[in-house]
Order: C-alpha cells, then structure tokens, then sequence
C-alpha cells in the first residue's frame, strides 16, 4: 500500500475498502463532523503567579468547561466533569487546585489517579504548569522508602493512587498529620475506573480519608473527572459520600471523526474468520500505509495474537517496520511499560497491540486510528478507547471489529446501540458486608469509631460494627468502637480483588507476572505464554513458589483452558415469575476448576487438540440469578436438556445488553436437572466475589433479557446453531448437547 496522510478518516476506510482482504465488511458508519472550540477568558481572580504561568505555557484562554470548573471549586463545591477524550480535563482539576496552595502557601494538595502508570505520566504534566517553590511528587509503591518522610513533610502536590492511601497512608496517619491537617484539595482522576468491587473498596478508602481529614480539621474540595457516563453525579456521591456539580459543557473543538462497525467475512455457511486475524490485517495496512495505530483487544492472549501476526505480515514488506509495533499489557514489567510509553509518546513505534490498559489517560501522542478488537464491554468503554485516534482537532478513525458471537452479531444488526447508545451507569456496592466490614475494622484501627460518624459511611456500617462487636474483632468502650490489636488489618484487605501473584521466569530472569486465578486457567503445565511477540511453553507452575517457569518456543498454536462451574445457593433474597418460569435473586457459593485446555491453530482459530487437567479449585462467593425453567411433556429430555444448555449460552452472551456491563463480569452454569425442584435450571451470576450489581440489575429486568434471547435465536439464520447464536468459546463441555431448536422452545415458554 502506498503511504498516504490522514487528512480525512473517510479517505483510509476507501482506502481499506480497496484492498484485497475486503469483501464488504463494513456494516455501519457514522461521521462525527467537526466542533469549533468554546473558549472563556481566563478569570482574574486566579493567582498571579500561575496566571503568569498559563501565558509562559501559551495559554491565553480557557476552554468553557475549564474555567466554570475552576469558578465552581472556588466557590467551595464539589464538581465532576465528563468532557470527551482529549478535552483538557487534567487542567480542570491543575488549576484550582494550584490557584488554592498558591494561596495558602502551608496549603496541600492530593491528585488520586487509578493506576501508578498513570500518575507516573501525569507528573510530567503537571511540573510543566507549576510555578517555581511548589513542590510535586508521586507517593506510592515505587516510591523510595528513602524520600518518603521528605515527600511527606515537604511536598505541597501528592499523586498517589488507592492503593497506596489503603496501605501506606490511611495506617499511618500520624506521621500524615500536617499534611491531613492543611489538605485543601483532591482530585479523583478517571473516576469511571472505580466500578464494581475495586469502586467499592475505593467508595470506603474514600470515606477513610476523608474521615481523617474532618477530624484534624480539614475540609478539602473535590474535582472528580470522567469518561462518559450514565450516572456520574449519583457515582462522584456512592464514593465520596458527598453531592457535586455535574459539569459536561465540552467546549474542547473536536476534528472529524469516524466511526465504523466491521464484521468479518463468512469462512463457511455459519462461521467467520478471527477477529485477531482481521485486526492484524486492518493493523499492518495501516502502519504500511504510513499512519500510526493501536489496537485494543479484551484479553492479555489476543493482544499478543493481534502483534504476532501484524509483524509477520508488516515483515513481509518492511522489517524496519515491523520493528515498531509494540504490545502492551499488564505483567509486563515496570521497566518494559515505560520503555513503550515513551517510545509511543515520542512517535518511534508507529503502532501498538493492547489491552484496556491503555484506554485510560496515559498520553499517547497522536494517533490516526483505533482499532477496537470486539466489543469492549460498554459504550463507555467503546468512546474512550475510540478517543485514542484523532485527539483534539486532529481528525481520526475508529474501526470497532465483531466477533462471532451472539452478542456483538446482535450489535452489528443494531448498529444504533453502538452509534447512539447512551453511556452506561457505572455501579458500586460499599454496602456490600463483604467489603464493607473490612474497611470498618481499618477505620477502626485508625481512629476509634463513634457512632455519629457512620452516617457519613454506607447503610449497613452501624449493624456491622455491631456483628464486628459479637465477634471480638472490635472492642466497644466509652461508645467508642476500638480495633483490639497494634498490626493494621489494611494489609489484609486486597481492594481490586486479586489473587496472590505469581512471577513468570524464563531462564530464571522475570518476564512478567500473573494473577493466582488468571495463573490457573492460562499458565498450567502445556500451556502457550505470549510475551510481546514471543512465544513460551509452560513447563511448571509452583502453587507453593508462586513461580511460573516457561521456555521460549516455536508453535503453531496457543492454549485456551477449559474451565467446569459448579453453584450452590446459599440464600434467597427475591424472586420473580416471568413466562412459565421463575427467577430467584440468590447468594451463591461458585467454585470453578480448570479441568483440561485445547490447542488452537494460530492461522484459523480451529481446535487441534484437547488434554485434561487436574488443577485446584477457586471458589467465591457472590450474587446471582437462579432461573427456573418448566419440564417438557411433549419432547423428549435429552434434546430439551439441549435447549437449555444452549439458552444458558445466550443468557450469558446478552446479559450486557441489559446489565450494561461486561461479558467477563459475568459467569453461568446450567443443571438440566436440579436436585431441589425437579427442573431445568440455569445460573447467572456475578463473577466478582461479593457481587457487583449486575445481578440485581438483570433480576430487575428478567422479561427484556429473555426478550433479546428470543431476538437473537430468531434472527440468526443458520439452522442447527452457530457461533452468533447459540455456540461459546467459554463452554466446558465443548458445545455438545446443544439444540437450537429446542433453545427456541424452551426461550418462548419463558417469554409468554
């Protein structure tokens, strides 16, 4: 392909359709015309010296959302914003919150970003702005332990993230003291991070904090920022406890944007080719056409697939390309992450292969296209990673590739839900006891608790100091409830919900790591580890050690585990009849265990083989749906068994159609015969330990959900079922005893 300049995002899609691997791919496309910026004067109320600044930086003016930011803030409210990608938000919450330490030179600040990476690559941002005698510093993991006690004393901008304010400064707030005392500032950054069980654990470091803070006498603003987002006032409120002004006026110019939906060609009468391998293809045209890229794809495994075929064929053509396409991923190592960083920032790699790692702030430099290799699991998620390409007025391109699955095959003849869909509500349950009782014995242990102060933490905090109480892990005295031990119990409490982590080595040097759960179903004895185009075959995996040991191979394939569910319920919170059926709220106890992998050919995606395991077992306890489905008494019960097997497929694949979450948030199992009633029964239940909120959600809206199943069975054309309908690269039982059929059977008695 000859090199072309991106000028025009509709002149590279005529420029793939000329290609020889299209066949008409693209089902739908929307063009996103240019905006013109909203500017506002600077106000003159800001501080002297950083208004001094902002014209040394070229700043003259201020976009609007920016300066009524600033204005809100420094009339003492909270505020959140939720502008597009690329609109200047870190600015939004820079300025007031220098304006404030320039002030009040005895002043604090703390930034709070999600991630170390990020915070890491706001500090140079942030240093650009700062007048001279303020001093900025990161305070986390990574931090010496030698500079800490001058960062604590001397710094007037913290960046840390939600861990480190957990386990490092939340527990030793005395040494924090004089910083607790004058903070006058946070800003939450990329606040729609904070979802699920980690928004949850965050909800109450929050309360924490600020906890502290009322009670050496501080009162601090909050700036939170965020993607787009269904509820962003109603989440800035079940994190912080407190209510905000929801500022969404992006007066930030946007270039042309393009935005198109590409589904693979058919292989046969009812498959299509790999979304890896048309995104690799899409990728190497690219970057051979001279435009820079990233590509995002939902699994670590898929993301080095994506680099490892891209350089194959970019190598065919330009080896000195193909040598500046990257991959991106968590268990990379530290330094291996920052290496790219920079080389992506700087221009040198003129594309990269990655997970949703990359789809928070981390400045990319500018980008013309962003490949979204399947559906990412929310429209929330889908803009962001879209915003990559084209930031600013620049224009960009964003091809989103679907999968053959029932889902994305469900968006791609509804393009509109992905056009026009309306961003999704991000959900947090700090009220969950799982979660929440932890978090009430660390604030415990760092200042006795009253109950006065529970209304500022989330229904329940009252009852379960009470059963904390009962069972000796808090002491009452003087109407005070006391943590009865010196050692913090913060080091015990993992708020993202992770695993123990194993460290990958090859030839006895670290090449990455790998949680314990992620460790089970992708690094047993067998199975293929890519690492950034490479490929390593698993020789051992030491449960005892935490250690991986891989060495570097050549194969044609790469693993996929097979995992066995097992669900017992534990309590009933609800139930509801829809159709002939019943659905049950339920707490459940879920036990998964990898019981064997397949090999898969790296060309076509077929299976080549299957091998059993014997690997130990992870089980958690969690939220799910019970749904109860009626015997048949005019068809046999091997082929409405396979009905039900095949509607537990499609239950699970349109769940985020309904819960708006994502397709791994979720987990199923089915029972064609349960023990307790006599029938049919299927489960769907949260995969996160505790719950998240997605169950609650689908047992909220049980007659749309089988309504979409319904749709989807209906449309699909194939006859005996595919991978857009009923078949799932998830089941353990490698899709036997499926029926279509009997699956429409069994939906419309539900669907009555």
């Amino acid at each position: 392909m000859t090199s072309i300049n991106l000028t025009d995002p509709e002149v590279t899609l005529e420029l793939l359709e000329d290609s020889p691997f299209y066949s008409g791919q693209i089902v739908a496309c929307a063009i996103e015309q240019p905006k013109a910026p909203a500017y506002a004067s600077i106000p003159q109320s800001i501080h002297p010296l950083l208004l001094s600044q902002l014209q040394q930086m070229g700043i003259e003016k201020l976009y609007t959302h920016q300066v009524q930011t600033f204005e809100t803030s420094n009339a003492d409210l909270d505020c959140v914003v939720t502008t597009g990608t690329g609109s200047g938000k870190t600015l939004c919450y820079q300025i007031p919150a220098l304006h404030r330490i320039l002030q009040e030179p005895s002043a604090r600040g703390l930034f709070i970003y999600p991630t170390k990476a990020l915070a890491q690559d706001q500090l140079a941002k942030i240093n650009a702005i700062v007048p001279a005698g303020i001093r900025v510093a990161t305070y986390d993991g990574d931090t010496p332990k030698h500079q800490r006690s001058a960062i604590r004393k001397e710094a007037n901008l913290i960046l840390t993230n939600p861990d480190m304010l957990h386990v490092g400064i939340l527990p030793n707030h005395s040494a924090w003291t004089k910083f607790l005392r004058s903070l006058r500032f946070i800003a939450i950054d990329e606040m729609h991070a904070y979802s699920g069980v980690f928004g949850s654990h965050v909800a109450l470091v929050l309360r924490r904090l600020l906890r502290l803070c009322e009670w050496s006498g501080a009162n601090p603003r909050i700036v939170a920022t965020s993607a787009t987002i269904r509820n962003p006032a109603e989440l800035f409120l079940a994190i912080t406890g407190r209510t905000a002004v929801h500022i969404a006026n992006d007066g930030a110019p946007r270039g042309k944007r393009c935005f198109a939906i590409w589904n693979p060609p058919m292989t046969d009468e009812e498959s299509r080719k790999s979304t890896i391998y048309e995104a690799a293809l899409i990728f190497s045209a690219l970057v051979l056409a001279g435009m820079r890229v990233i590509a995002f794809s939902g699994s670590r495994i898929a993301t080095e697939l994506v680099l490892t075929y891209s350089r194959e064929m970019i190598d065919l053509e330009s080896k000195e390309l193909g040598s500046k396409v990257e991959a991106y991923r968590a268990g990379y190592t530290v330094k291996e992450r920052r290496d790219i960083e920079e080389a992506l920032f700087s221009g040198e790699l003129r594309g990269i292969s990655c997970t949703n790692a990359m789809e928070l702030g981390i400045d990319v430099g500018g980008l013309d296209v962003a490949i979204l290799n399947g559906f990412p699991g929310s429209i929330s998620s889908v803009r962001q990673q879209a915003g990559r390409a084209g930031r600013g007025e620049e224009s960009g391109l964003a091809i989103m590739i679907v999968r053959d699955d029932p889902l994305e095959q469900f968006l791609a003849e509804h393009p509109e839900l992905i056009l026009n869909g309306e961003a999704e509500q991000v959900r947090v349950r700090p009220h969950n006891p799982r979660i929440l009782h932890p978090h009430i014995k660390c604030a415990a242990f760092e200042r006795p608790i009253s109950p006065t102060e529970l209304s500022q933490f989330p229904d329940g905090s009252l009852e379960a100091c009470e059963e904390l109480e009962s069972s000796g892990e808090l002491i009452r005295r003087a109407g005070m409830w006391f943590y009865p031990s010196h050692a913090s119990p913060a080091a015990d409490v993992d708020i993202r919900g992770s695993d123990r982590t194993y460290v990958v080595e090859s030839g006895g040097e670290q090449i990455g790591t790998m949680e314990e759960w992620r460790a089970f179903q992708n690094a047993h004895p067998g199975a293929i580890y890519l690492h950034r185009g490479d490929q390593f075959i698993v020789r051992k995996l030491d449960v005892d050690a935490l250690r991986i040991e891989v060495e570097e191979t050549s194969a044609n394939y790469f693993t996929q585990s097979l995992v066995e569910t097992s669900v017992w319920p534990t309590v009933s919170i609800s139930e509801k009849s829809f159709g002939d059926g019943l659905g049950f709220l339920k707490g459940l106890t879920v036990t998964n265990i990898v019981v064997g992998f397949r090999r898969r050919s790296l060309l076509t995606d077929s299976v080549i083989s299957e091998e059993p395991l014997e690997m130990p077992p992870h089980t958690i306890s969690t939220l799910g749906i019970r749904i109860d489905i009626p015997i048949s008494t005019t068809d046999d019960a091997q082929s409405w068994s396979g009905g039900v097997h095949a509607l537990e497929h499609l239950l699970l694949s349109m769940a985020p159609i309904i819960a708006k979450c994502e397709p791994r948030d979720l987990g199923s199992a089915y029972y064609p015969f349960w023990p307790e009633t006599g029938r049919p029964t299927i489960f769907v239940y949260d995969a996160a330990p505790g719950g998240s909120g997605i169950a609650e959600a689908l047992h909220d809206e049980l007659d749309r959900w089988i309504g979409v199943v319904v749709d989807r069975l209906e449309s699909c054309r194939c006859e005996s079922g595919c991978p857009a309908c009923i078949l799932s690269p998830r089941c353990p039982y490698s899709n036997e005893n499926l029926s279509k059929p009997f699956a429409i059977s069994v939906a419309r008695t539900l669907a009555r």
